[in-house]
């Protein structure tokens, strides 16, 4: 075992590989699969890597935010409908005036009041923020999801401040490793962002109050 493993590249951490670490974690025996719905603190700690999953995913990344992504027009019923798996959906103000959010999976016309979009608008771009599965996160953020979940679950389950003091500095170290991964993906730069500060814009004067294109909802 110890030579094999010596030899041989480790792979991603798998979502039964971060459950057991939660498990491990609190004492109790490592699991095989994710589908025996017999073992208690299993399934309770499957919950708690997703809850803590898709919380962290929430506030956006490099690798899980688009920005401008077309959202068409349904011909049929004159409705613009968003997936389900979209946590953050925002219109650029400077196209639409606030004019435009989204309700349920749908986007709402502040302007006319109903979620009818004119024919003319055969499509709507926003800035939005994707919830992924597991496998298509990095590495570097499920390792920090399995860490915080471990010291969530212990927490939770045992109330041990001795675990809770030991996975919170594994914890910390592993966000700022995601941190900084996330900052040189990211690259940000005023020069190359998505939009051009609105100052540098003249035209966008007007925009600022919302009174152009006759959009304005105010």
């Amino acid at each position: 075992m110890g030579l094999k493993n010596q030899t041989t590249a480790q792979g991603r951490t798998s979502l039964l590989d971060a459950v057991n670490i939660l498990l491990e974690n609190i004492g109790e025996q490592p699991v095989d699969q994710l589908d025996n719905e017999q073992i208690q603190d299993a399934r309770v700690a499957e919950r708690t890597v997703l809850e803590v999953h898709k919380e962290g995913q929430t506030r956006g990344w490099s690798w899980n935010y688009e920005w401008n992504y077309p959202f068409k027009r349904d011909a049929t019923e004159g409705t613009v409908k968003v997936p389900d798996n979209i946590v953050s959906f925002s219109v650029n103000r400077y196209s639409y005036n606030g004019r435009f959010q989204l309700r349920g999976n749908k986007v709402y016309d502040l302007l006319k009041r109903t979620y009818q979009i004119d024919e003319q608008i055969s499509e709507i771009c926003a800035d939005v923020i994707w919830l992924l599965p597991w496998d298509e996160c990095p590495e570097v953020f499920n390792r920090f999801v399995t860490i915080r979940a471990a010291r969530i679950f212990s927490d939770r389950t045992l109330g041990s401040e001795a675990l809770f003091k030991y996975t919170s500095l594994d914890e910390a170290n592993a966000k700022a490793e995601l941190e900084r991964v996330e900052s040189e993906q990211d690259a940000p730069n005023i020069l190359t962002g998505p939009w051009a500060f609105p100052t540098y814009q003249p035209n966008q004067g007007l925009m600022n109050r919302r009174v152009s294109n006759g959009y304005s909802i105010f």
